[in-house]
């Protein structure tokens, strides 16, 4: 289900993995794509995302004051936008042109992006969602799924990391394996199988991050759960 935000605090993730802000938009004169627009006016997720795939982006940046004045200046540096749900969850804001990022806030800094590097920015900031011309007419929230379909890549790796972070010392006894057919195979001691199984089916992002879905089998003998 895609719906706007229901709560939440504007915070401050700490830098994107965006790398050096990308020199292909520097013609760009910042208008909203007009396919994109049309998108979020119809609220269809998929024809949203097929728009999105060839388009731009922008993420803002927002000076965050840290530290105490020394000699009347303040110390700031600029920090990427997100969204801070109650629960913790982080939202990358995006905006579809300058002037829907300026009427969020006219003092942050528009930075244009592809919008598949951003899917993979929210990624790697370990975002939940992103936020699309908040306190726009149009406002819509991608999902974890979609950021994943965004992205055009595969991120099985990223489920890997997932697991073995969740299993903490116990990571180390998975084996994975990345099938052919886009599938993760995981091969489990036997001693670990509840465990895991537990993990694969309570994880929403383990499963969002593999499409084609999670194979488990008990360690030498190949037969997947």
């Amino acid at each position: 289900m895609h719906e706007h935000p229901n709560s939440g605090e504007t915070g401050l993730g700490q830098g994107a993995g965006l790398g050096n802000f990308q020199s292909q938009w520097a013609a760009d004169h910042g208008e909203a794509d007009p396919q994109v627009c049309a998108a979020l006016e119809s609220r269809d997720i998929n024809a949203l995302l097929a728009a999105l795939a060839p388009s731009r982006l922008f993420i803002a940046l927002v000076a965050e004051v840290a530290g105490e004045p020394i000699d009347g200046d303040k110390n700031s540096d600029m920090s990427v936008a997100c969204l801070m749900a109650t629960d913790g969850r982080l939202g990358l804001l995006c905006f579809t042109g300058i002037d829907a990022l300026t009427k969020w806030n006219p003092r942050a800094r528009p930075v244009p992006i592809s919008a598949p590097d951003a899917a993979e920015a929210a990624l790697d900031e370990n975002a939940q969602a992103i936020i699309l011309d908040l306190a726009g007419v149009n406002t819509m929230t991608l999902l974890l799924t979609d950021i994943v379909t965004l992205s055009a890549k595969d991120q099985r790796a990223r489920a890997v990391l997932l697991l073995r972070e969740l299993l903490a010392e116990m990571g180390e006894n998975v084996v994975c394996e990345q099938r052919d057919d886009g599938v993760l195979q995981i091969e489990v001691p036997d001693f670990l199988m509840e465990n895991v199984e537990r993990i694969i089916q309570t994880n929403h992002a383990l499963h969002s991050f593999v499409p084609a879905g999670i194979a488990i089998c008990v360690q030498g003998s190949g037969q997947a759960v």
